[in-house]
């Protein structure tokens, strides 16, 4: 490593609640930086307040944009 500084940048990652019947993009729960690499059959605990879900992800959608900018949606079916 030596003397060089690395910095590690998170992707914005947003989670949403997947629709059971359709597996649309529904409610949005909450949005991060994280560059942990979501796969689809990971789960997850996401707390807001006093409201606790777990959700199994579903469907990972990542977009790079015109100024090299990453984004992740997930979306996940509620358990």
């Amino acid at each position: 490593m030596g003397d060089a500084l690395e910095t590690v940048y998170g992707m914005k990652t947003s989670f949403y609640e997947a629709d059971p019947f359709s597996g649309s993009k529904g409610e949005h729960y909450c949005t991060i930086d994280s560059d942990y690499r979501w796969e689809k059959g990971d789960e997850v605990w996401i707390e807001r307040g006093s409201r606790k879900v777990k959700l199994r992800i579903t469907w990972v959608h990542v977009t790079v944009h015109a100024d090299g900018s990453v984004t992740r949606e997930l979306l996940g079916l509620k358990l």
